[in-house]
């Protein structure tokens, strides 16, 4: 569960907008639609990349009279050419969350929802967030979109009978907000904790509804919206810190742990304070599994080194990427049937996991989804070897020079050796193994930043930096693995011949470029 807020509605220095961002996952920048304007975009959008929150467009009606609130019958010409101009502000965001009245309106009306997923699949945007039972939802489902599905913390909801719906309360009502901070945060727990939500009005006498969700929205504008953010944040914290106490990840149980952990996606920004990024070390085997699942594609998942014994707990969908690890699902008394790789599965509570041996590859990602409709699973699988185009067809991993890479003596000489992995590697790094003779000129060196993929020439011999790398080294940085290529190292294990190959810039960005374009497709 993620916690999005409503950013930059109030001006680039507002103190309190500044100091939410310590608390939020993905920040909605109001883009000049309802409110906001260039600079508080770029302030904030600054700030975000520094403590690593996730961006979303805020789209509106035009009409900062009425801060986007008031419903408008505009022409679809009209209305569309609005939301261009405010996604303007925010060049190459992938995600959008409409606002006030235009995101109420999408939630009932059919052909406004279709008239904006189509719109946004035009304008190249992967994700939206919307209710997970609105109109919009279903348009953008259908277009391959992906949604997250929201729900709030600070407001009340009631039911529509006609429509027979979850919706807010209408901000004519005098208690359609939420303004104690225990109360708010009581809701949002009941959301996250067992996706219901009150729509009686009375806590004594609670009437509960369904509700399913992926994020959870506070608003800015809220007189408690920094206290709650803070709670928020503690209490989602110390639930999942406490489910994986308890062996639970999500909607799994690990019955048998193995060798595996929750892994999301790297988190950049904090190298300077000498935070890692971390993350999946194989970040394009999570994102496509959660992609197929209709995931956000940073959703966690669970990270197999060592197989476990998974117990499912709720209703859903799965998928297995990443290194091939034999699979068997058992079902009740019945035999186990075999798991196939890159395919979509149903299952259903009390299903159980188990695994045999390793086929290929490193790390195994297990990506989970809740039942919430949609259709029928996908019926194919979609194998490495369908999506990996980008990858070099002889299987060389590619490099750029690094910062000292004019000190290495016959750099030609590191492609014509036969280097192989070690035993000594982890998700810092890998070292290799291959014949002696590579000389840098370089003497003692002050320590510079890493990155990852960066090859640093040791005494010893090479070290190639993974995902969980320390933030500075002493040693030469001869080479740096590409970006497209980095996810590729995850999968090596000991002891594995890998060959190398030097390319330009422009490839790599290239390299890239065809890799994204395969995840967005």
């Amino acid at each position: 569960m993620q916690i999005n807020c409503d950013i930059g509605e109030k001006g680039p220095l507002h103190e309190e907008d500044r100091k939410l961002m310590e608390f939020i996952h993905i920040a909605n920048l109001a883009c000049d639609g309802h409110a906001g304007d260039r600079e508080s975009v770029a302030a904030f959008r600054a700030l975000a990349a520094q403590r690593g929150v996730g961006v979303a467009a805020h789209l509106s009606y035009p009409d900062k009279p009425n801060f986007g609130r008031a419903s408008m019958a505009l022409p679809e010409a009209d209305l569309l050419a609005a939301l261009d101009a405010q996604l303007a502000l925010l060049p190459g965001v992938k995600l959008v969350k409409f606002h006030g009245a235009l995101y109420n309106d999408a939630w009932r009306d059919a052909r406004l929802a279709d008239l904006l997923a189509g719109w946004l699949m035009r304008a190249g945007i992967g994700g939206v967030l919307a209710p997970a039972d609105s109109e919009l939802a279903a348009a953008a489902r259908r277009l391959g979109i992906t949604v997250l599905r929201e729900a709030f913390a600070d407001r009340r909801y009631a039911w529509d009978e006609e429509g027979g719906r979850l919706r807010l309360a209408s901000r004519a009502d005098a208690d359609a907000a939420i303004t104690g901070v225990k109360e708010a945060l009581a809701q949002a727990e009941e959301i996250a904790g067992r996706g219901r939500v009150n729509v009686g009005g009375d806590p004594a006498r609670p009437d509960w509804r369904e509700i399913k969700a992926d994020t959870v929205c506070i608003h800015s504008d809220s007189p408690i919206a920094l206290e709650l953010a803070a709670a928020l944040r503690a209490a989602l914290e110390a639930a999942e810190k406490a489910a994986a106490a308890a062996g639970v990840r999500g909607n799994v149980r690990l019955v048998r742990s193995g060798f595996c952990g929750t892994a999301g996606l790297p988190v950049y920004g904090r190298q300077h304070l000498a935070v890692t990024p971390g993350g999946a070390m194989d970040c394009f085997s999570l994102r496509r599994g959660n992609l197929m699942l209709g995931n956000p594609e940073g959703s966690q998942a669970l990270e197999i080194l060592g197989p476990p014994e998974i117990e499912v707990l709720t209703p859903g969908r799965f998928v297995l990427t990443g290194a091939k690890l034999a699979a068997f699902l058992r079902r009740g008394a019945a035999e186990p049937a075999e798991v196939e790789h890159s395919r979509v599965y149903e299952a259903e509570a009390g299903d159980r996991l188990t695994f045999g041996e390793k086929r290929y590859g490193q790390y195994t990602y297990f990506c989970f989804r809740g039942r919430a409709g949609g259709g029928a699973a996908p019926a194919e699988a979609v194998p490495f070897s369908a999506v990996s185009g980008w990858a070099d067809p002889q299987g060389r991993i590619r490099l750029l020079p690094g910062p000292e890479y004019g000190s290495l003596e016959q750099p030609e000489q590191f492609f014509f050796t036969q280097w192989r992995t070690t035993f000594k590697m982890d998700k810092m790094g890998m070292r290799l193994a291959g014949e002696p003779g590579l000389k840098c000129g370089e003497g003692n060196m002050i320590s510079g930043a890493v990155a990852d993929g960066t090859v640093q020439l040791t005494p010893e011999s090479p070290i190639i930096l993974l995902r969980h790398r320390q933030t500075t080294g002493g040693y030469p940085r001869i080479f740096n693995v590409i970006t497209a290529d980095i996810d590729l190292l995850g999968q090596y294990g000991p002891n594995q011949p890998i060959r190398f190959v030097q390319v330009k810039m422009e490839e790599a960005v290239e390299f890239a470029r065809l890799k994204e374009k395969v995840l967005g497709r």
